[in-house]
């Protein structure tokens, strides 16, 4: 009896608030990306295995930990967040692993790293702080479950890295970076389970490419048809990214790569909200072939719309690619296009290519992102925003 006594003793010592303990999570971290997992959750199902200690995130005190671990419910209301235990008056919380040995699920999904908790309006937001080399294993693997040329996969890895510590760098203090539905993020429930993502990670490893001394928005295209254009003119954004280039590899092969779909002109007056349209003008990225809106009127009304919401509306099975030109027959709208994605960044099919001819992973990421240079970045404090 006085030993079960002692250990209780112990264990209400240890979950105890001390208000000289600080986030240890937040010392000399590695570059991490933070993603919402569960958006305006009015319930999650919390699980800590082994030791853990739970923080304020504004100012990064502990307000409670635990030896043995925790598996309740976590709701919130207008008073704060309730996990087993309340936390009046606070209303964010960030969950951090004792140790390697512990885990945190968040509805039966596996989560390495810090779990955060933000409550807004009796909602719950939930994050999960990740390394971004374990990051880029989670989404590359969703993205490329086959593998590709080494070389490839390698450039694609340095890719991906520029662009998440671009995402993250350029707003730290940001409650999350990134979606984990839009990012293809699963937590760790197939990180290892493909050897060529693992290998290109590891074989890049914190290798990103910095334009004008910094990491830039990055990102890759299945088949160009012949040229890229910057992620600026696409996206429309304004940000400083490397320019477009010419591909001359994809261009041999344009024909090849050809497409065509009609649709009735009342599929896109739907979409526009008009009871029909009389034309379709193509807004195209400066000197390129490369459409990143359109504009769809009736004769006395018009709409914008961009390449992206059109490209959903009609299917990217359909709208392969923003290489393309519409006309009229009728009642009939007739896209014709070449190749395949957005047209931005790395041309995969020129790079397989490169690649089977024998090219390095450096030599083709020079090539499609030119002016940009490739350095070991492993925290953010390496660079200025």
């Amino acid at each position: 009896m006085k030993m079960i006594v002692t250990l209780l003793t112990l264990l209400t010592c240890f979950s105890q608030a001390s208000p000289q303990d600080t986030d240890f999570s937040q010392k000399q971290k590695p570059a991490t990306i933070k993603v919402l997992i569960q958006r305006k959750a009015t319930r999650s199902l919390m699980e800590v295995k082994g030791r853990y200690q739970i923080f304020n995130p504004l100012n990064g005190t502990q307000i409670s930990s635990g030896m043995i671990g925790k598996r309740f419910p976590i709701t919130a209301d207008d008073y704060g967040i309730r996990w087993g235990e309340k936390f009046p008056g606070i209303h964010q919380i960030r969950i951090v692993p004792g140790d390697s040995q512990s885990t945190i699920l968040v509805n039966g999904i596996q989560y390495k790293g810090p779990i955060e908790v933000h409550e807004i309006e009796g909602t719950l937001n939930i994050v999960n702080e990740i390394d971004i080399e374990s990051y880029l294993k989670s989404t590359l693997t969703v993205q490329f479950p086959s593998p590709l040329e080494d070389e490839v996969m390698n450039a694609l890895a340095v890719i991906a890295r520029t662009n998440a510590y671009y995402i993250a760098s350029k707003n730290k203090n940001a409650f999350w970076h990134v979606d984990s539905r839009e990012a293809g993020y699963q937590g760790q429930a197939l990180v290892g389970s493909k050897i060529h993502v693992d290998r290109a990670i590891e074989t890049t490893r914190h290798a990103i490419m910095t334009f004008q001394k910094a990491p830039f928005a990055a990102t890759w295209t299945k088949n160009s048809a012949g040229e890229t254009v910057d992620f600026a003119a696409i996206f429309r954004k304004t940000i400083i990214a490397p320019p477009g280039v010419q591909a001359p590899i994809a261009a041999k092969d344009r024909a090849l790569h050809q497409w065509s779909f009609t649709t009735p002109k009342q599929t896109l007056a739907q979409m526009a909200n008009m009871t029909t349209i009389t034309g379709v003008d193509l807004y195209l990225a400066h000197n390129s072939e490369k459409v990143y809106a359109v504009k769809l009127s009736n004769g006395s009304q018009s709409t914008d719309v961009n390449f992206f919401n059109l490209q959903r509306f009609i299917g990217a099975n359909k709208l392969k690619s923003n290489d393309f030109t519409v006309k009229m027959n009728g009642e009939q709208l007739i896209f014709t296009g070449y190749g395949e994605g957005a047209g931005v960044g790395l041309c995969l099919y020129s790079a397989r290519i490169m690649a089977e001819k024998g090219e390095k992973a450096s030599t083709i990421l020079s090539v499609f992102f030119p002016q940009t240079q490739i350095e070991k970045i492993r925290s953010f404090d390496q660079f200025k925003n």
